[in-house]
């Protein structure tokens, strides 16, 4: 049996023990600003309104781009910057590689052996150098080293702006040097061009930047802000009570995280339009308007608040002690709130048990039990009902107005299967009328079960149609222990392969049957073991509740 925690006392489970719940209480426990609920009709400050005029998403942007901007253009920069250096780089050794290929070919042209006899001769060769611009000096020396013919003049300066070469005169390989051969190269051009392409680079560096912050500029606003705004919108106009989903680009496919939030917002609007505690439990959500990055925790914080809300209007599991039953209960919503419901409560003397299964389980299913655990008080003490089938009628009959389908144009197709049962501990008599729900009775190893009517109450009905249901009068003897339970409980999956299979109705009585005189709790334990024993790591499929009773056997009439 699961550990549930057992809710603050109230009668029978009525709704008349919730006081009003702030939206600030589980505000605070998600970690946002509190929000005063307003009034209705009157308008309250909230970080939404400055929020849906976009300023906190052009801080963001801003926030972006100042991050962004200085990396690229370091890098961008950086590369420019190294490409320069590298193609100055070449071209440097390309002049050195041509200085050498001019003073080598050169002196091989002057080398003689008796070249220092007439070494004027050779100056036209040396002036043909000279018709390179580049060339700032050149110098011939003999083998002693002197000079014998000089043109230009060696500038002295810095050594990345001129290139000095030579080479010796060789007349035949392998023989001594005849002279030497000097020539030096000027680097400006080589630097001027360096610097037009720096410049250059720079340019092209600061529009790449630019067309590159625009482009981002552009499509974060296009695909980031623009839909962050249209959320941010829809929820200011969910906190206003106006039903409005977020505006979509078309039917489409969700393409990133902002897509899935805002169509997961849609289903929830959507989902929460239906009743009017719906309204209430999506103002909660509405008053949590802090950080969209928290908007999963804040849906689960709302869920878990409606978790408490469900738990609160369920009775404790003692309401029944004063009519002489012992009562053990089974309850597993599915999810963290469920659509399974049941109602304990003394009137009059009377012992009321009540289990329904509404359409659905989760949030959808949780909102139907409020709609029946309503129903239920006003049923029991306003109207002051008592037989099971007058309840059931009655009960069919709010439950469709509440959901508009009594002929009003609803779309909705919801409703519940419920079991009534009755105990009068003075004439130990039980009173049973089902809606899709049975009773099981276990006495000793005889198993008995009395089917309720087929259809269940609340669904929308043909003109002239009425819910059928009838009584069931049971004479108690001592040692026979009755079950209410939902088909969350019998629809349990087992098994792997072709030999998966359902538990049933059957399965469920044989683990019930196993040791009948003990305790009701034990029972209901050792069923919630086994059913997880046979889904054997089956995931379940529906909530499960299950309310076992017997009479106590020195509380039972003499009479009996």
């Amino acid at each position: 049996m699961s550990a549930e925690a057992s809710p603050p006392p109230m009668r029978g489970g009525s709704l008349r023990g919730a006081g009003p719940r702030r939206s600030s209480d589980f505000l605070d426990a998600a970690g946002f600003v509190d929000v005063p609920t307003a009034e209705p009709g009157t308008a309250r400050p909230g970080a939404l309104r400055g929020a849906a005029r976009g300023r906190d998403l052009d801080t963001l942007a801003h926030t972006l781009f100042l991050r962004i901007y200085p990396v690229i253009a370091v890098v961008v920069l950086v590369t420019q910057i190294g490409i320069a250096w590298v193609n100055y780089r070449d071209q440097f050794h390309l002049y050195t590689e041509r200085a050498n290929l001019m003073a080598a070919l050169t002196a091989k042209a002057i080398a003689r052996p008796d070249w220092t006899a007439s070494p004027e001769v050779y100056r036209r060769q040396m002036e043909a150098l000279t018709l390179d611009r580049a060339l700032r000096a050149a110098t011939l020396r003999d083998a002693d080293g002197a000079v014998l013919v000089s043109l230009g003049e060696a500038r002295h300066g810095r050594a990345f702006e001129r290139i000095t070469a030579g080479a010796d005169l060789v007349a035949a390989p392998g023989s001594a040097p005849l002279g030497h051969l000097t020539l030096s190269i000027s680097a400006e051009d080589l630097r001027g061009n360096a610097e037009k392409q720096a410049l250059l680079a720079l340019g092209t560096s600061l529009v790449l930047m630019l067309a590159f912050v625009l482009t981002l500029h552009a499509n974060v606003r296009r695909h980031v802000l623009a839909p962050l705004k249209r959320l941010l919108v829809a929820m200011r106009a969910v906190e206003h009570k106006r039903w409005v989903p977020v505006e979509l680009d078309g039917a489409y496919r969700p393409s990133n995280e902002i897509d899935v939030i805002s169509q997961a917002f849609n289903r929830m609007v959507e989902g929460l339009r239906s009743g009017d505690e719906a309204k209430q439990l999506l103002q909660q959500l509405e008053q949590a308007h802090g950080k969209l990055a928290e908007a999963n925790r804040l849906v689960m914080e709302s869920i878990g608040y409606a978790r408490r809300i469900q738990s609160s209007v369920l009775p404790e599991r003692t309401a029944l002690d004063g009519t002489g039953l012992e009562v053990a209960v089974l309850y597993e919503p599915l999810h963290l709130v469920g659509g399974d419901y049941f109602w304990l409560e003394e009137v009059d003397g009377l012992g009321i048990l009540v289990v329904a299964d509404c359409t659905g389980h989760g949030v959808p299913g949780a909102f139907l039990t409020l709609i029946v655990a309503t129903a239920l008080d006003r049923l029991l003490h306003e109207r002051a009902l008592r037989d099971p089938v007058a309840i059931l009628t009655a009960l069919d009959g709010m439950v469709r107005t509440q959901l508009r389908q009594d002929g009003r144009g609803s779309e909705s197709d919801d409703g519940l299967d419920c079991g009534i049962c009755v105990w009068d501990p003075a004439r130990a008599e039980l009173r049973f009328a089902g809606a899709g729900t049975a009773l099981t009775i276990l006495d000793g190893a005889d198993v008995t079960r009395i089917r309720g009517g087929r259809r269940g109450l609340g669904y929308p009905q043909r003109p002239g149609e009425r819910m059928a249901a009838d009584e069931t009068i049971l004479r108690v003897a001592p040692g026979q222990s009755f079950y209410l339970m939902t088909d969350g409980i019998t629809d349990q999956m087992g098994g792997t392969g072709p030999s998966r299979r359902l538990l049933g109705h059957r399965g469920v009585t044989d683990i019930l049957g196993d040791g009948p005189d003990a305790p009701l709790s034990e029972q209901v334990a050792r069923l919630d073991a086994a059913l997880a024993d046979y889904r054997s790591g089956e995931p379940r499929r529906d909530d499960m509740t299950l309310v076992a009773f017997r009479p106590r056997r020195d509380r039972m009439p003499r009479a009996a």
